[in-house]
């Protein structure tokens, strides 16, 4: 029997299995490779290192050439046994090793770095790949501004590289990083600003959470913000110069002493890291290409050199800038680029409008078909606000030109137009259509005559008081307020009208006021309008309160208004609601007023609104009079020319 030393002496499962076999009978072989501690060990060493999957083929080959060759009755044997080995392992081979290692095709897509431009620091190169490999920062893009004179404020011989990271976590990590993997490699000192480390941002935001519970308040911080803590942009720069820099006496170039000062020598490294979106934002690409080409034709017409054209300077400019060259990068930058200059267009091949007879007629022949919808839009005066929707997404699904002056119609329309109450929301949605279709044509839209046009609209619609009308009508007067907004005269006469026919005083007040806060002179057509709607309340409280103010800021005019026509009409009126009797008062004379005590007499005298008709009246006479006169000098004039004329 063989011993269990003997046995374990040979590793080799090959060496044992011939030893077995040379030992033991063949029943008992089969029975004692039949075991499982055996069969799972049986597969070779060398077969797996090499191969992971089963080949017959080569089996069979094998074994036709040990077949093809004489041997002895004792070896045909134990190959015949070594076949039915081979045969089973074959068949015990797992089924994860029948595979074939899966072939990865080549990226498509293969990030190309900057190259190294000749003369630059040693340490460019294993930088460049570890702000790739090891930081994780992608769209790496390098600017050589050696020849940049005179040079930036940066550092002379100017080297900079632009990277994305992927968050602002990142940007700081990786860039905290760099440093120190600068420092203790290259033995560099590199200075990293806007770079806040772990433990500053720790005591930043303890530092934000403090002041929020002070305040009593947590809305300090903002979900989403920075709070004025990130930045994501952190610029790490270095220069390959040594610290140690001698400085030594200058002279010109006539011999004599200019001064002190060190040469610049070495090369300025410079990185700038930052979010995807902060790079898109500060486009600092573009703003250094710009400067480096300026500089580059500067000294070429310094050095009188001719440039034959932009090609040649573009040409220039391209073997100092390597911008990044990800395929998918620049499609979907070129996606992006279209789309931001792709405009809306409009189609021209629309259908003709059929329009109703009665309106065909009313419109001019030479007018084009398309147009007649404006016409009859501008025709009707009181289209409801069906027929108004109708007829604005007709002109949006055909596609016809639209002015600002369209624009404004369309939204009073939308706004006073007759519906079923309550109507408030159609209104509303109307309006933001029209405004949006403005907003997609180019159209400036927050003017100040829209608030005016809303607003108005507004006060004058059918659906005014409802909520949600309110509601917007009072976000439209905040926004007038934070915009400053400014009326003219006209304007301003029509929203006092429309505040007074609202009832709504106090709004009716801040409008005849707004004038003033822009140095702007009211026009008559203003105190007219004022005047007039002070009378028809017929309330003497309210023109007492506010007749002598107003009449006041009238005659402090920096142009003294004419009080003639519908301004003296409505004044009068006005003071005839305050003060009922100053017109008799003013026609009586002193002796047909029955008053007994003297104190009586100068009351009498001294009554208000007496002596603001008397004065009211002695304006008038002295405007008439000056008109008088400029009527009888420009008839004269008139006479005089046709006179000379004549005699002509």
């Amino acid at each position: 029997m063989l011993t269990r030393p003997t046995a374990a002496a040979l590793s080799c499962r090959q060496c044992q299995s011939a030893i077995i076999r040379a030992v033991v009978s063949r029943p008992a072989t089969s029975s004692f490779r039949s075991l499982p501690q055996t069969t799972s060990r049986r597969l070779p060493l060398a077969t797996l290192a090499t191969r992971f999957y089963s080949d017959v083929k080569v089996n069979e080959t094998i074994i036709e050439k040990e077949s093809s060759s004489p041997v002895p009755p004792s070896d045909a044997l134990n190959s015949e046994l070594d076949a039915t080995e081979e045969a089973e392992d074959s068949e015990d081979v797992p089924w994860f090793l029948e595979v074939e290692p899966p072939r990865h095709p080549e990226n498509q897509h293969a990030v190309q770095l900057p190259k190294i431009p000749e003369g630059a620091p040693e340490v460019l190169e294993p930088m460049v790949k570890y702000i790739f490999e090891d930081m994780g920062l992608d769209e790496i893009s390098m600017l050589d501004m050696r020849d940049l004179d005179p040079p930036a404020a940066l550092g002379p011989n100017l080297i900079m590289l632009f990277a994305t990271a992927r968050s602002e976590r990142h940007l700081h990590i990786s860039s905290g990083r760099f440093v120190r993997w600068l420092r203790k490699n290259h033995n560099i000192s590199a200075r990293a600003d806007g770079l806040i480390g772990p433990g500053e941002l720790r005591t930043k935001l303890r530092r934000l959470r403090k002041k929020a519970k002070l305040m009593g308040t947590n809305t300090a911080i903002i979900p989403g913000g920075d709070n004025g803590i990130s930045t994501g942009w952190v610029c790490v720069n270095f220069s390959s110069t040594s610290d140690n820099v001698d400085e030594a006496a200058k002279v010109d170039d006539s011999g004599r002493f200019s001064g002190f000062g060190a040469p610049q020598t070495g090369t300025t490294v410079v990185i700038q890291c930052m979010t995807e979106s902060r790079r898109a934002e500060l486009d600092l690409e573009s703003l250094w290409q710009t400067v480096l080409k300026k500089s580059l034709r500067e000294n070429k017409q310094a050095r009188g050199e001719k440039i034959n054209g932009p090609e040649e300077l573009d040409e220039l400019l391209a073997t100092k800038v390597q911008l990044p060259k990800s395929e998918s990068a620049q499609q979907w930058q070129a996606l992006q680029k279209a789309s931001q200059q792709q405009r809306r267009a409009y189609t021209t091949s629309a259908r003709r409008l059929s329009p109703e007879p009665s309106h065909k007629t009313q419109t001019s022949p030479a007018v084009p078909d398309e147009l007649v919808g404006l016409q009859d839009h501008s025709a009707q005066t009181t289209p409801d606000l069906e027929q108004v929707r109708k007829r604005f997404e007709h002109i949006q699904l055909v596609g016809l030109p639209l002015d600002q002056d369209q624009i404004y119609h369309f939204v009073r329309d939308a706004m006073i137009a007759p519906a079923a109450e309550p109507a408030s929301g159609p209104r509303l949605t109307l309006v933001d259509q029209i405004l949006l279709t403005a907003e997609e044509r180019g159209m400036i839209i927050w003017t100040d005559k829209m608030f005016f046009t809303l607003i108005e609209g507004g006060l004058l619609s059918p659906s005014f008081g409802q909520p949600r009308l309110a509601r917007a009508q009072k976000n439209l007067e905040t926004l007038m307020v934070q915009k400053d907004c400014g009326f003219n005269n006209a304007q301003t006469s029509r929203l006092l009208s429309a505040y007074a026919k609202r009832g709504n005083w106090p709004q009716f007040w801040d409008t005849f006021r707004r004038p003033s806060l822009f140095k702007k002179n009211r026009s008559s057509d203003v105190y007219k309008t004022v005047y007039e709607e002070m009378a028809r309340t017929n309330n003497q409280v309210f023109c007492i309160d506010n007749l002598h103010w107003v009449y006041d800021e009238m005659i402090n005019e920096p142009q003294p208004l004419p009080m003639f026509g519908p301004l003296y009409s409505s004044l009068k009126a006005c003071i005839r609601v305050a003060d009922p009797a100053a017109a008799k008062l003013l026609e009586a004379s002193p002796g047909d007023i029955p008053v007994r005590s003297h104190y009586g007499r100068q009351r009498l005298a001294n009554r208000q609104y007496l002596r603001m008709l008397r004065e009211v009246e002695a304006l008038h006479t002295e405007t008439s009079a000056y008109f008088a006169r400029q009527r009888i000098y420009q008839g004269m004039n008139a006479s005089e020319e046709l006179n000379f004329t004549e005699e002509k």
